[in-house]
């Protein structure tokens, strides 16, 4: 297994994957026993197919075989975002139980919900950690209370963002 950047692998512990949750190709024992067996995959999610009926794929970082996602909507807002994804893999498909942006265009992404407080907006990732953004777009201020990214160091004003829920 290829060594996870730091940044990511703590995206990984945020969505409550394990060690023992990693991707693997053979199903463990546990995953024998556990139907509901936990993988986790670091990629670039790609639409591919025709506009009317767009499928959402996982690249691996690895340079493994692209997967099929399911689940969440969400995943179609993050088309040529890197992701940390967690859910149940059956062959090339990935049933997706959560997600977490950690790269955009190369840089690394912090993913949370938007939260105000007085004048200051904060990005609140799935730890609890209120990151204060640093003279965030008035377009970010527009959607307090949604789920969405940033990239760069969260100490500088961000390098792009965008808006996933």
């Amino acid at each position: 297994m290829s060594r996870i950047p730091g940044r990511v692998a703590s995206a990984l512990l945020a969505l409550g994957a394990t060690g023992a949750a990693c991707h693997h190709s053979a199903p463990t024992p546990a995953a024998v026993a556990n139907p509901e067996a936990v993988d986790s995959v670091v990629g670039r999610v790609q639409l591919v197919g025709v506009a009317a009926m767009p499928r959402v794929t996982l690249v691996p970082a690895d340079g493994g075989r692209a997967l099929t996602l399911i689940g969440s909507p969400s995943l179609r807002k993050v088309d040529g975002l890197g992701v940390a994804v967690v859910g149940s893999r059956t062959g090339s498909t990935l049933n997706v139980t959560r997600f977490q942006v950690v790269a955009a265009n190369g840089v690394a992404a912090t993913d949370g919900r938007l939260v105000a407080d007085g004048s200051v907006l904060y990005l609140v990732t799935a730890d609890h950690v209120r990151h204060p953004l640093v003279a965030p777009s008035p377009k970010l201020w527009e959607h307090v209370g949604a789920r969405a990214w940033v990239s760069g160091p969260l100490d500088h004003e961000p390098v792009a963002y965008g808006l996933i829920e």
